[in-house]
């Protein structure tokens, strides 16, 4: 069946001119946890129009897509995904232009990383970013999520985006065309972000500088950054912190295969080498009963989890 399919992405995809395609290639490598099945095919996307002609051509074909920044925050279950994974990492521009009254608007593409959006920021002095400083992942996903941190999240900064609607059309909206809510969105399904611009306002860099520096060393000191992992694993609960809910449950450095509970920060699951996406969602299972069980709390998943299970 999954050569079947991988032939069939090559019978569509065989006609594109300009793109590098991986045919039944292991997600594992390509995924910040390490995990994850073959993909019938990877697609590294090379410019908007391509991307554009790409969508309206699998749709034809009718041939499944997922589109992903950086994979940083996705589990391919093991028995992989049968159809086509976009990658967009390659759509990474950013650019400025001063407005009215002192302000600036940065626009990035949506697979330009989060790290690079703020180093660009700072390296032009513009204050706004800090707070997206060692988030892993990418503009599209950023605004996808509505992510956030430290009390600020995207939909502060946001003022515009740039879609490819499920009709294949290219569209600009503005900030009030989509609710906003915490690590969530109400895009339709089948949207895929293109780019997104953001309003900063000039600052001093070297305060900049000093904020930005003093969030990677939180995070460095917080967070298991030694060890595979797609991030936070579940959302926060209003007014309560998941990882301190999952460590008060008694499950920090539980582990499940090669895949293991942090002892550093409990809403992490990292990779200790050898785990299995199976290993990494039987975790996240075990967390959500036993959180549900003693805590009578339902742990949503952050992460995005694509594929089929494995035969």
């Amino acid at each position: 069946m999954t050569m079947r399919c991988v032939n069939r992405a090559k019978e569509a995809l065989s006609g594109l001119e300009g793109m590098k395609v991986l045919y039944d290639e292991p997600m594992s490598r390509h995924t910040s946890l390490g995990v994850g099945g073959t993909a019938d095919a990877l697609v590294f996307v090379e410019s908007e129009a391509q991307l554009s002609d790409l969508v309206k051509l699998l749709k034809e074909k009718e041939i499944d897509f997922f589109p992903a920044g950086n994979l940083t925050n996705v589990i391919v279950r093991d028995g992989g995904y049968r159809g086509a994974v976009l990658l967009l990492n390659r759509l990474k521009n950013i650019r400025h232009r001063y407005a009215e009254g002192g302000v600036c608007d940065v626009a990035a593409q949506a697979g330009a990383s989060l790290a690079k959006l703020v180093g660009y920021t700072l390296a032009e002095e513009l204050t706004g970013m800090e707070f997206c400083a060692g988030i892993p992942g990418s503009v599209g996903g950023a605004v996808w999520m509505n992510a956030g941190a430290y009390g600020k999240e995207i939909k502060d900064v946001i003022t515009q985006m740039t879609l490819l609607e499920t009709d294949g059309n290219i569209k600009r909206i503005k900030k009030d065309a989509v609710s906003f809510g915490y690590r969530k969105t109400d895009f339709a399904a089948g949207t895929i972000i293109l780019s997104a611009e953001f309003r900063l306002e000039k600052g001093e860099g070297g305060a900049i500088r000093e904020k930005i520096n003093e969030i990677l060393r939180w995070r460095q000191e917080k967070h298991p950054l030694d060890f595979p992992s797609a991030g936070s694993v579940f959302k926060n609960p209003p007014g309560l912190a998941a990882g301190k809910i999952i460590e008060g449950a008694g499950l920090k450095g539980v582990a499940c295969g090669g895949a293991q509970v942090s002892v550093k920060h409990a809403n992490f699951i990292i990779n200790r080498g050898n785990a299995t996406a199976s290993d990494v969602l039987a975790l996240m299972a075990m967390i959500q009963s036993r959180v549900k069980q003693e805590k009578q709390i339902h742990l949503e998943p952050e992460v995005v989890v694509i594929g089929e299970d494995a035969c």
